[in-house]
């Protein structure tokens, strides 16, 4: 008998790490991706949609993708294009191909509660990896409660247990829409966080970005040129090392044995002036409060990203 795969849903607002994301979680042997939901944050859902179909064309991906929200819940949008770029990611060589594809339908909450219905019917479980904004996610909740209550678990990207990256307590996946993410957060299915604090610990260095550009291949010196841009965000000589968010996610899924977590509170910060959109992280461990969250708190970054370039060299060559 063949290995069990674990069955994930990926949510994503591609961008370069969800670009990551989405090839690692697709070309994986341990994993079955049985749709992909794309919302606004990066960058406007025109553009993060049009995104996540070049990626798919570019590497051949058997996964059906589909539209999701364009705004948050509140009907806001807040993007990332002041440091990414107008697309959402930038390169420094050959830019993603243009291609004919479409996507297989604009209503990405729906697709995702079709299948956890399918799934429910089966008894089977289902991942749902969230590494952009949660607005599709709290939409789920709201049009099928019970659906997704058969989920294993909510994976995200996002929140910090300390300081944030789009304003000094926030980090922008929940920045962009805190009310959904407070819906998401007090929805009693499981939740993981991988926030700034853990994906700090896994460092991307121009070694890494030249090891990327060594390989073989089409596809490769592609992601390479934007790989490299990608690292260059913080420090534009590429001395500084920038941190990995996203593909964190699709490397726990592969080696859980690599991270360290804390269960706690973890509540979002809808009102305050300075810190709306922080993720209060209760990590004093009194037992009044219920847990809702398994928080990574510990990477072994270099574990990390030896494993990301392995998994990543190993999807290219499938």
């Amino acid at each position: 008998m063949g290995l069990q795969k674990r069955t994930v849903w990926l949510d994503c607002d591609p961008g370069f790490d969800d670009w990551l994301t989405l090839l690692l979680v697709c070309r994986s042997p341990l994993l079955h991706c049985a749709g992909v939901s794309v919302v606004a944050g990066n960058a406007p859902l025109a553009v993060t949609l049009g995104n996540a179909l070049r990626i798919r064309a570019l590497h051949g991906l058997q996964v059906p993708v589909y539209g999701g929200c364009e705004r948050s819940l509140m009907g806001g949008s807040e993007t990332a294009q002041n440091i990414l770029g107008k697309q959402g990611m930038a390169t420094l060589g050959e830019t993603l191909p243009s291609t004919a594809q479409k996507a297989d339908g604009m209503d990405g909450v729906g697709a995702l509660l079709t299948h956890l219905r399918g799934q429910q019917a089966s008894q089977a479980k289902t991942t749902l990896v969230a590494i952009g904004p949660l607005t599709n996610v709290a939409k789920a909740l709201q049009q099928g409660a019970r659906a997704m209550q058969t989920l294993d678990e909510i994976v995200i990207m996002g929140g910090s247990t300390d300081r944030g990256n789009h304003t000094p307590a926030a980090e922008f996946n929940i920045f962009a829409d805190p009310e959904a993410a407070d819906i998401v957060f007090r929805s009693s299915i499981p939740i993981r966080m991988f926030g700034l604090n853990v994906c700090r610990q896994v460092l991307l260095t121009q070694t890494h970005v030249q090891e990327v550009k060594s390989w073989l291949g089409a596809e490769a010196q592609i992601l390479g040129g934007y790989l490299d841009a990608y690292q260059r965000i913080r420090s534009s000589d590429g001395l500084e090392p920038m941190p990995m968010y996203d593909p964190v996610v699709a490397l726990w899924l592969h080696a859980p044995e690599l991270f360290g977590f804390q269960d706690a509170p973890v509540d979002i910060e809808l009102d305050g002036k300075l810190t709306r959109g922080m993720t209060v992280c209760d990590l004093r461990n009194r037992a009044a409060r219920p847990i809702n969250t398994h928080i990574a708190m510990r990477a072994d970054g270099d574990a990390v990203m030896t494993l990301l370039l392995k998994q990543l060299k190993k999807a290219l060559a499938s």
